[in-house]
């Protein structure tokens, strides 16, 4: 017998997929920093998967901001750094 219920993973790469138009229409430097974003979904894709969601995007969007935390932070560990070497 056949799944019935599509893969974590075919589910967000059908969401991810049904972005591509808006990716197309803007501009290189919001395009890049989308790109980063929908990577850092990617990259958590085993995490995401681990949490029971009827709607993708609950788990697609906290893996973003996870993303956007984990460069804040490094971020701020270079400034500390160069702070320090002050």
């Amino acid at each position: 017998m056949g799944r019935t219920v599509p893969t974590w993973r075919n589910r967000i790469e059908a969401e991810l997929g049904s972005l591509e138009n808006f990716r197309r229409a803007l501009n290189s430097v919001d395009r890049n920093a989308l790109d980063q974003l929908v990577n850092g979904v990617r990259n958590r894709r085993t995490a995401g998967g681990m949490l029971p969601a009827h709607d993708s995007w609950k788990p697609m969007l906290l893996s973003m901001l996870l993303e956007c935390h984990s460069k804040i932070a490094e971020l701020e560990r270079t400034i500390e750094k160069l702070t320090d070497e002050v």
